[in-house]
């Protein structure tokens, strides 16, 4: 089973989208983890919308939080970082994602289908049919699933020392540097950034994104090499 793991807030109808998209093309099961502020202004509304087992209600809190917190409550082996504007449009998405999962004993790996509008590096490639392992620098892929065994490793989904912004650039650096970084050009999400929103208002008034890029300057080195270490490590005793 795969579990979505996703902070919402003043966006009930995406939510619900994101749900209606992901099931009617799925081949399997899932299970949604929305985390809820508890001073959103539209939390009725989400509660109208979603039944409660899809939801938690808490303080308002960073994002990365409230990842981590959905990734330790999820009962799938597979965990989906997602965020609420995304909508699916490959049909049997879920096992193309487990497919690239069953490649590896270990279970340790980055998993990342396209958005749609991500563009450069790692999805330009001709092959749209193939997946991509990624040898280089970090690509741009905001959505991406880990596996149980990743996050019980680390002890965290996504690097707690951020408030929102380079999770993703963390956590691929990792794949990449153990070999586990895999894009899926031909598994399609529709995604669009809203950015007149409350979410993105309360981050601009804390600075999250100079916060978060003063934190990456200081933790893309021994950090990083410490996560790799364990991974690594992970994936060596695996093999015995």
């Amino acid at each position: 089973m795969i579990s979505f793991c996703c902070p919402s807030r003043g966006r009930p109808q995406l939510a619900k989208r994101l749900i209606d998209s992901a099931t009617s093309n799925q081949s399997g099961d899932t299970e949604f983890l929305f985390y809820l502020n508890d001073d959103d202004d539209t939390l009725d509304e989400y509660r109208d919308l979603l039944d409660e087992k899809h939801y938690v209600v808490g303080p308002n809190q960073s994002t990365c939080f409230s990842w981590n917190q959905l990734a330790e409550r999820a009962n799938g082996e597979l965990v989906f970082l997602m965020g609420d504007d995304a909508q699916f449009l490959t049909k049997n998405w879920d096992i193309e994602i487990e497919k690239i999962f069953d490649q590896y004993p270990d279970k340790i790996c980055m998993v990342s289908p396209w958005d749609c509008n991500t563009k450069g590096k790692g999805w330009e490639h001709k092959d749209k049919t193939s997946p991509v392992y990624v040898q280089n620098e970090p690509v741009g892929a905001p959505h991406f699933v880990l596996h149980k065994n990743w996050i019980h490793t680390l002890g965290y989904m996504v690097p707690p020392f951020f408030w929102h912004w380079y999770v993703d650039t963390y956590t691929q650096a990792l794949s990449i540097r153990v070999n586990r970084c895999i894009l899926l050009p031909y598994v399609h999400l529709k995604a669009k950034k809203v950015f007149d929103d409350t979410a993105n208002e309360i981050r601009s008034k804390n600075s999250v994104d100079k916060r978060d890029d003063w934190v990456w300057s200081k933790v893309k080195g021994r950090h990083l090499d410490a996560d790799v270490a364990l991974l690594k490590k992970f994936i060596e005793n695996y093999k015995k």
